[in-house]
């Protein structure tokens, strides 16, 4: 027998982020220097767990002002 979604969500309290929330990420990345590149690599990363990054030259990491 399988399960109603319903009953599914509640066991795995997944949360997930709205759209309003996406795009103010997508602002403040952009204003923190990111390319849209960078901004969809970030996300497809926190999506799926899959491509974060390990190895990133110095002169890729900004000094905060």
């Amino acid at each position: 027998m399988t399960e109603q979604g319903s009953n599914f969500e509640e066991k795995g309290k997944t949360e997930m982020m709205n759209v309003q929330e996406v795009a103010r990420m997508t602002e403040w990345l952009r204003a923190k220097g990111m390319s849209d590149t960078e901004i969809l690599n970030c996300m497809n990363y926190i999506a799926t767990g899959v491509g974060l990054p390990t190895n990133i030259e110095p002169s890729e990491v900004k000094e905060s002002e």
